[in-house]
């Protein structure tokens, strides 16, 4: 669904929406950031299914670039990137 270069935002909450209270690899500080796509992985087992029994449910995994000033109101180095590998049911296209 994404090319390299594309901006997305992550789902605002971080949080498994298949098992409330489940298992997720979507990070707590990324979630509603905007970032871009630097590459896909490939397809791969979708943690927040397969830990709790509902199959390895093959998703498309990206790497994501965020500026560190999205993730945190004071970071120390505001011009830093941060790469977060996160699947394709965790983005949405950037409005």
């Amino acid at each position: 669904a994404f090319a390299a270069g594309d901006t997305v935002v992550a789902r605002q909450f971080a949080e498994n929406v298949e098992v409330s209270g489940g298992h997720t690899r979507l990070p707590s500080y990324a979630a509603g950031a905007k970032g871009r796509i630097l590459r896909l992985h490939g397809s791969h087992v979708f943690p927040d299914s397969n830990a709790h029994g509902g199959g390895e449910a093959p998703e498309p995994l990206y790497a994501v670039v965020f500026a560190a000033s999205e993730l945190w109101a004071h970071p120390e180095h505001p011009h830093d990137e941060v790469v977060v590998d996160m699947w394709q049911s965790y983005l949405s296209a950037a409005s």
